[in-house]
C-alpha cells in the first residue's frame, strides 16, 4: 500500500491484520446469526432489527472512545490498554455467543449486546489511536493499510460462507475471536514499540463545521455504494450466470478496490484528497449504472471492478482527509464522525431493504438506478465541496 518515496508509517501492517481479521469476524456472525437465533426460539424477524442496533451502538461508540481519545491527549498507554481489555472481553463475548443461545435468549441478546460494545473500538479507535502518533504525511498510508485489510476480508467473504456450511459455529467462533486477539496484540506491540512522532509539521484541526459537508457526501456515497455492493450486486450476476459461480463473482468488486489502493497516494499526492474522493465517487456512480445495464457477464464483471476502483478512491480520499482535518487533537472528532457515519449508512441500508423494499414496487423498479443516482449526488457535492477548498487555499495563499 506504499508508493516509493512515501514515508512509513508505523503499525501499518498490523492496523491492516486487525482490520482483516476483525471484518472476518463479523462475517462469521452474520453468517451464524439466523441460526443463533433459531437456536434459543428467537422470530428471525428480530434478525434485521439486531443487525441495526449493532451498527447504532457501533456508531455511539465511534465518537465516545474518538472522544476520549481526544481528551486524554497524550495518555497513549492509557488507550492502548483500554483497547486491550476491551478487546479480551470482545474475544469472550464472542467465543460464548454460540453457547449462549442454547441457554436462554436473554442471554444471548446479553452477550450479543456485550460483544458488539466491546468490539466496537476495533473500528475507529485502533485508526486514532496510530494518528495520533503518526506523522501528518503518514496518515495517508495508514488509511491504505485499513482500507486494504477490510478489503481483503470483504474479497473472502463470499468463500468463507460457502466453506462454513454445515460447520459447528463453535469452532469458527473460537478461531476468528483468538486470531483477531492476537492481531490487536501484534498492534499494541507495534503502537508501544514506536514513540509518539514529533507533531511540529501537523495544522490545527480545521473548524468542524467547515467539515461537515464531507460526511454529507459520506453518507450519501456509502449509502449508494452499499445498495451497489450488497443488495444489487447478487441479482445482477445471476442474470448471467449460475447460483454457484457467486462465489468467484462477488468477490471482484473488491479485487478491484484491494487493487487501486497501491494507487490512490501518489493520485492524492498529484490531486489532492477531496478531488480524487470525487472522481472516485463519480467512477462508482458509472460502473453501478453500468452493471444495471450490462448485457453480458464480461461486461458486468470489467464493470463490478470499475466500481470497486472507483470507490477505493473515493474510501480512501475521503478518510486522508478525515484524517488530516483532525490533526493536532481532533482526530478522534474527524475519525469517529466519519465511522459513526458510515455505521449510519449501514444501519439505513439495512432498514431500506428489510423494512421498506419488500413492501414497495416502486422502490424495487428503482433499485437498477438508485445507487447510482446516490453515488452520482454525492459525486457532485464533493466534487463542488473540493473546488471550494481548493479556490479557499489559493485566496490564503496569495494573501
Amino acid at each position: 500500500m506504499v508508493m516509493a518515496g512515501e514515508p512509513k508509517a508505523a503499525g501499518g501492517p498490523a492496523l491492516a491484520g486487525v482490520q482483516f481479521f476483525f471484518t472476518l469476524g463479523w462475517t462469521v456472525y452474520v453468517i451464524y446469526l439466523p441460526e443463533l437465533l433459531a437456536s434459543a426460539h428467537v422470530a428471525s424477524t428480530w434478525l434485521p432489527l439486531l443487525l441495526m442496533a449493532d451498527q447504532l451502538i457501533f456508531a455511539v461508540m465511534d465518537m465516545a472512545f474518538a472522544l476520549v481519545a481526544d481528551r486524554l491527549a497524550d495518555g497513549y498507554q492509557k488507550l492502548a490498554r483500554l483497547l486491550l481489555w476491551l478487546t479480551i472481553i470482545s474475544t469472550v463475548a464472542f467465543v460464548l455467543l454460540p453457547m449462549s443461545g442454547k441457554v436462554s435468549p436473554n442471554l444471548l441478546i446479553a452477550v450479543l449486546f456485550i460483544w458488539v460494545l466491546s468490539a466496537s473500538v476495533l473500528r475507529a479507535p485502533t485508526m486514532v489511536l496510530l494518528a495520533k502518533r503518526a506523522k501528518v504525511a503518514q496518515q495517508g498510508r495508514l488509511v491504505r493499510w485499513y482500507a486494504a485489510g477490510m478489503a481483503l476480508a470483504a474479497a473472502l467473504s463470499p468463500y468463507v460462507g460457502t466453506l462454513l456450511k454445515g460447520v459447528d459455529p463453535r469452532l469458527p467462533f473460537v478461531l476468528a475471536a483468538v486470531t483477531l486477539l492476537i492481531a490487536v496484540v501484534v498492534l499494541l506491540r507495534a503502537f508501544v514499540a514506536t514513540g509518539p512522532e514529533p507533531r511540529v509539521d501537523a495544522p490545527q484541526p480545521v473548524a468542524f463545521a467547515a467539515y461537515a459537508p464531507v460526511l454529507a457526501v459520506l453518507v450519501l456515497a456509502a449509502g449508494g455504494f452499499q445498495l451497489h455492493a450488497f443488495v444489487n450486486a447478487g441479482p445482477q450476476f445471476l442474470e448471467h450466470a449460475a447460483k454457484e459461480s457467486l462465489p468467484w463473482l462477488m468477490p471482484l468488486l473488491w479485487v478491484g478496490f484491494f487493487s487501486a489502493l497501491p494507487t490512490v497516494g501518489a493520485l492524492v499526492k498529484r490531486f489532492g484528497m477531496l478531488t480524487v474522493a470525487a472522481a472516485g465517487i463519480l467512477l462508482a456512480a458509472l460502473g453501478s449504472y453500468a452493471s444495471g445495464v450490462a448485457a453480458s457477464l464480461p461486461s458486468l464483471v470489467a464493470m463490478q471492478i470499475l466500481s470497486g476502483v472507483g470507490w477505493a478512491a473515493a474510501f480512501a480520499g475521503l478518510m486522508e482527509y478525515a484524517s488530516k482535518s483532525g490533526t493536532r487533537g481532533a482526530e478522534g472528532l474527524f475519525m469517529g464522525s466519519f465511522f459513526a457515519v458510515l455505521a449510519l449508512a449501514t444501519f439505513g441500508r439495512i432498514l431500506f431493504v428489510s423494512q421498506l423494499l419488500p413492501h414497495s414496487p416502486h422502490l424495487r423498479g428503482l433499485m437498477t438506478y438508485l445507487p447510482s443516482g446516490l453515488l452520482l449526488a454525492a459525486g457532485l457535492i464533493a466534487a463542488l465541496y473540493a473546488f471550494k477548498v481548493s479556490g479557499r487555499r489559493t485566496d490564503d495563499a496569495q494573501l
